[in-house]
């Protein structure tokens, strides 16, 4: 895989190998998504979302001008876009972007073409992933009805499992908040306004502040069972679109 001829600059560079195969290098691609930390770090961490050395990359020793060596990697197209699409970065979405059109071998077709193509061959893959993922996840309300409980802690490890996905417990907050954004929009509610009417609501009943400011927005959605219900779709459909499956003790 080592000899390797440009067959592509823009965005990225990408080349084919001597079997015809595309590849990227690893130190570039780290360079245009704009790393801040170490590619040898940045690599490691990469690595540990389940991709094996001479399967999806290949490692080489080059030869420095100061007399050492250093280590680089040939990334097949699949890997360079799973980690062109973790970055969550307009950077990380140009490449992978680009890396898809380069593997569909249609980056020499008009740009209305290509968008036709893509968005189909997205629809194709959000329907995989639902066919994949929706045996597991199967109804999450059936639980609640089981558990008047059930539906938060189900929930939480689900938000947890897909922020992991991302990146890490880092990305909690923002899965979260692209949740409740979510059930907004399609209850047609204002959680945030909710939840300071019932925090005025409690303290006119004279509850505690202390009490009050522990309250948030899975207190306001238990409260209407529409938006429960709301809320598990919303959740399962984050599963789905980012690949997470339910947990066995979930599934059984």
């Amino acid at each position: 895989m080592n000899e390797l001829t440009v067959f592509s600059t823009d965005v990225i560079p990408v080349y084919t190998t001597s079997t015809g195969e595309k590849v990227v290098v690893g130190r570039e691609l780290h360079e245009k998504l704009k790393i801040g930390s170490k590619y040898a770090d940045w690599f490691k961490n990469m690595c540990a979302y389940g991709f094996s050395e001479n399967e999806d990359y290949e490692a080489i020793s080059k030869n420095l001008e100061n007399g050492g060596r250093r280590i680089d990697h040939i990334l097949k197209l699949d890997m360079a876009k799973h980690i062109a699409m973790i970055q969550r970065t307009p950077e990380g979405r140009a490449i992978r972007q680009k890396l898809i059109e380069l593997d569909d071998d249609i980056s020499s077709l008009s740009p209305q073409l290509r968008e036709l193509i893509h968005i189909e061959t997205e629809q194709k893959r959000q329907a995989k992933a639902i066919d994949d993922v929706n045996h597991r996840v199967d109804s999450i309300g059936e639980v609640i009805a089981l558990s008047p409980n059930s539906w938060r802690k189900d929930a939480c490890i689900l938000i947890h499992k897909v922020a992991q996905k991302l990146g890490g417990n880092e990305y909690i907050r923002d899965v979260s908040a692209e949740v409740y954004k979510l059930v907004d929009e399609r209850a047609g509610v204002s959680l945030s306004t909710r939840l300071t009417n019932k925090r005025r609501r409690m303290a006119d009943e004279g509850v505690c502040k202390s009490k009050r400011d522990k309250l948030n927005k899975l207190d306001v959605i238990a409260d209407d069972k529409k938006l429960i219900e709301i809320y598990v779709a919303v959740v399962k459909e984050m599963c789905i679109k980012n690949g997470v499956s339910l947990p066995e003790q979930m599934t059984a």
